[in-house]
């Protein structure tokens, strides 16, 4: 056996799956990048999850999850055509990152005082 890899076969939608629930909890810490619609986490020091949304046919948007190494090399990519579950981790990095659910608690507080 020696010289042989034996080869892990990844689900794609139990990782997606997982990364929803860490994100729900948080437990990822979603960051902004300097590109549009591009949102990141660092996982064990040594990965990070990488999600963007581009344009696709018309007004859609095809979103994506990467997985990346320590020097950026990516490890696996999925997209939401093929697990349609990387739309909510999109929605849920980019509402963390942009601290959207903080501000809206804010702007509700405000509302309040008025």
């Amino acid at each position: 056996m020696s010289g042989q890899r034996s080869t892990i076969e990844i689900d794609p939608n139990v990782l997606v799956k997982i990364i929803i629930e860490k994100s729900k909890a948080g437990k990822l810490n979603w960051q902004e990048t300097v590109m549009d619609d591009v949102f990141i986490a660092s996982v064990g020091g040594n990965t990070t999850i990488k999600v963007t949304a581009v344009p696709y046919t018309g007004a859609n948007l095809k979103k994506s999850l990467t997985l990346l190494d320590e020097v950026g090399e990516p490890l696996l990519e999925v997209s939401s055509h093929e697990v349609p579950a990387v739309d909510e981790v999109f929605t849920l990095a980019r509402t963390t990152a942009l601290k959207k659910d903080e501000r809206i608690q804010s702007f509700i507080e405000v509302l309040q005082r008025l």
